[in-house]
């Protein structure tokens, strides 16, 4: 062995002691926790309810004179801006880890969480017809984290939101 491989081989050996060995240091907790859902359950859970007040507002789609309003992680809500002076709250579809709305031939295109839905709306109903499984990747946490509640998920579960512990 050469004399000048020792000192480079050292170096490397002490280098590499110097890692921490708790590595929760670099990847901490998620200080949200994940809100759940059955895949049966997310499948059944779009309808159109009475109208709910707007806390957490998201995408805003004009179709006529109904604007269509999303409410993060809850639905779309549904508002009569005929006289856009006096809107009306007519509706609310629930459409839990829904995100992005958009509008199409009379249809409504939403993320079912991680699903692709299609919605129509005849101004009394809502029907999902079509149903596109798993396109969408999981939502993931806002602080980038992973959680520890995840460690042990039930099977069959979805994301359906995140909430701050």
């Amino acid at each position: 062995m050469n004399y000048r491989t020792i000192p480079v081989l050292l170096s490397f050996l002490l280098l590499g002691s110097c890692y921490p060995q708790d590595w929760d240091y670099y990847y901490p907790d998620s200080a949200y926790k994940p809100i759940l859902m059955e895949r049966s359950q997310l499948e059944s859970s779009v309808k159109l309810i009475d109208p709910q007040s707007i806390n957490n507002f998201g995408k805003i789609y004009r179709y006529g004179d109904i604007l269509f309003i999303n409410e993060k992680y809850e639905g779309i809500h549904i508002i009569d801006n005929a006289d856009p002076v006096n809107p009306v709250n007519i509706g609310f579809i629930t459409i839990p880890g829904n995100i992005d709305i958009a509008m199409k031939d009379g249809y409504i295109y939403a993320d079912n969480a991680v699903d692709l839905i299609v919605i129509s709306y005849d101004g009394q109903n809502v029907q999902v017809v079509d149903r596109n499984r798993d396109i969408f990747p999981e939502l993931p946490s806002p602080d980038g984290y992973s959680s520890s509640d995840l460690d042990n998920r039930p099977e069959n579960t979805i994301i359906v939101k995140w909430k701050e512990e």
